[in-house]
């Protein structure tokens, strides 16, 4: 039944519901990598956020291209002075066919650690179709498709979640993490402490390896930023042509360039995006807002944003939609 179960996400999540199991990250993400007592921060859902009153009569339709920071147990339609709204992973794919008859807004969402791998090439999520709809990706070969279902990384995971993420062996995981950590020093290779131990970041966000874009402290020279406008410049003509009447962008700071910029010598990718001269798209930018709330932007065993974080967020999201909707040539 134990092996049933960690082989079938469905039967997982099916438990999850039930209250029976626990997802495995109730107490933080990099909590549940590290296993560190000092940083076990209980998961709360932000309530009460109130968002702007929609300025236009005409409906409006909010598209967003997003990453985990803007999934459904994050950010939904009801944060949004919108009357429709679509949202797809980067990693999945939106058939659109937009209605004319709305005021159609694309929010393309990403975190700074995986922009630079995503902006490589204009954005390929959007297919133009006769209908709106979200695919997922399915490798077509049936042998990929049986690998990936038996892949170890991902059994591994559902098992860990169905046996191991309770109280009582995570109780037993803190006192060796926390063993490991005062007697040599070491903690999990997936997280780093900045700020001597006082904040937990995840480890693609330091990653100095020269082969990662991953890290806030990785070399970005400026050809490269010249392509990424590029792209997204691009990105933003491929939306017009599908019946986008605005685009907006958005890039959530790595969680070390808001606590601890000065771990290495920071590439200032957002800024030097946003500053670009020949970039052409409006955007949301909560870099140096989240440098003044400093450590209460981001979830202590976590490595996204807290609700007053997101609260901001959202309150600069919206005003520039509002914005948008009553002048899209911005």
């Amino acid at each position: 039944m134990i092996w049933v179960i960690g082989l079938s996400p469905a039967l997982l999540s099916q438990f999850q519901r039930l209250g029976l199991i626990q997802d495995g990250y109730h107490y933080g993400d990099l909590y549940r990598l590290s296993n560190l007592s000092d940083f076990r921060d209980p998961r709360k859902k932000c309530t009460g956020y109130k968002p702007p009153v929609k300025s236009t009569s005409k409906k409006v339709h909010l598209y967003v291209i997003g990453d985990s920071f803007t999934e459904k147990q994050r950010v939904e339609k009801k944060d949004f002075p919108v009357d429709n709204y679509t949202y797809v992973h980067w990693s999945d794919f939106l058939h659109i066919k937009t209605d004319t008859s709305e005021t159609n807004v694309l929010l393309i969402e990403s975190i700074e650690r995986h922009f630079r791998q995503k902006m490589v090439a204009p954005i390929s999520v959007l297919i133009p179709d006769t209908a709106t709809f979200v695919t997922r990706y399915v490798p077509q070969k049936f042998m990929h498709r049986l690998d990936d279902a038996f892949k170890s990384t991902h059994t591994e995971d559902r098992l860990d979640a169905l046996l191991f993420q309770n109280d009582f062996f995570l109780k037993l995981k803190e006192w060796k993490a926390d063993f490991n950590q005062f007697v040599f020093n070491r903690v999990n290779k997936t997280v780093t402490l900045v700020n001597n131990d006082r904040d937990m970041v995840y480890y693609m966000d330091t990653d100095r390896d020269t082969s990662t874009v991953t890290s806030s402290f990785s070399e970005l020279d400026n050809s490269e930023v010249d392509t990424i406008v590029q792209n997204l410049n691009r990105s933003r003509e491929i939306a017009d042509s599908l019946g986008f009447d605005a685009v907006m962008l958005s890039i959530i700071p790595n969680k070390v360039s808001v606590l601890n910029p000065d771990f290495g010598e920071y590439n200032n990718l957002i800024e030097r995006i946003y500053k670009h001269p020949d970039f052409q798209i409006p955007y949301i930018d909560v870099l140096a807002d989240y440098r003044k709330m400093g450590t209460s932007s981001y979830l202590k065993g976590d490595s996204h944003w807290t609700c007053e974080a997101q609260f901001l967020w959202l309150n600069k999201t919206n005003a520039l939609l509002n914005q948008l909707v009553e002048n899209p040539e911005m």
